[in-house]
């Protein structure tokens, strides 16, 4: 089973194309997949949204009755693949926003890499193949400057893309972080979480692996609300309160 787990906080307007897209992707793949919606508080017609298109394919709805942001909602979609899962060394788990920032194309090429062996599977911007359509520079920079500070102080093998959300992870090994981490696997509420669960699973020892990806910024219809300041500030702030990887016994 693979399972699409979607943050969303207002993207009526581009959650209807993400999910027509994984349908699309997901002819390729000879896996069940089931699409775990959260929406954390939207005003608009997100949900509404992702009710329609329960006719075309397997969608879940959960729902915040008011903002939270994308840490606790990210870390409530974990906590409900790792529930749902019956094979959770088989399953995936693959976690991508709602606003068709990045397409699921690469979803294939993550399954492959799982079934291959690998743990955690990163959509990496870095990648010398990725497309990055009209990648706002305040994000490129932010990015690039998290991810050199990162692979510097908290380098995790074969890891570029530190800051990256589009990411696939093993159940299990999921399921073996939350059991390590209880509560605390993710702390941050906003775009630091991401970064925080990848170096909290660099505790495990995981395989790691990257895959290009295709940026769509030329689609998002609303203005982004990241702020690379902040963003930059939030996510280097986690080597003050996430441990390093420890070396291999």
């Amino acid at each position: 089973m693979v399972y699409f787990l979607i943050p969303v906080y207002e993207e009526e307007g581009t959650l209807g194309l993400l999910l027509y897209k994984i349908r699309q992707v997901m002819r390729e793949i000879r896996r069940d997949y089931l699409v775990v919606v959260l929406d954390d508080g939207s005003g608009d017609g997100t949900a509404q949204v992702a009710e329609q298109y329960r006719r075309f394919l397997p969608v879940k709805l959960l729902r915040h009755a008011e903002n939270r942001g994308f840490g606790p909602s990210l870390d409530r979609l974990l906590r409900e693949a790792t529930r749902l899962s019956r094979y959770p060394e088989r399953d995936i788990a693959v976690v991508i926003e709602g606003d068709f920032s990045v397409s699921p194309d690469a979803v294939p090429d993550m399954v492959r890499e799982i079934e291959a062996g690998a743990d955690v599977v990163i959509g990496a911007r870095t990648h010398h193949d990725s497309q990055l359509d009209d990648l706002p520079s305040g994000k490129r920079f932010g990015s690039r400057l998290v991810s050199t500070v990162l692979r510097a102080v908290m380098p995790l093998p074969r890891v570029t893309d530190y800051s990256s959300v589009f990411q696939a992870y093993r159940v299990g090994t999921l399921k073996r972080a939350l059991d390590a981490h209880q509560e605390g696997l993710i702390t941050s509420r906003d775009c630091a979480a991401a970064v925080e669960l990848l170096l909290r699973l660099g505790r495990l020892h995981p395989t790691f692996a990257e895959v290009p990806v295709r940026c769509r910024y030329d689609i998002r219809p609303r203005r982004s609300r990241y702020r690379w300041t902040r963003a930059v500030r939030e996510q280097l702030s986690l080597t003050g309160r996430v441990d390093r990887v420890p070396a291999r016994a």
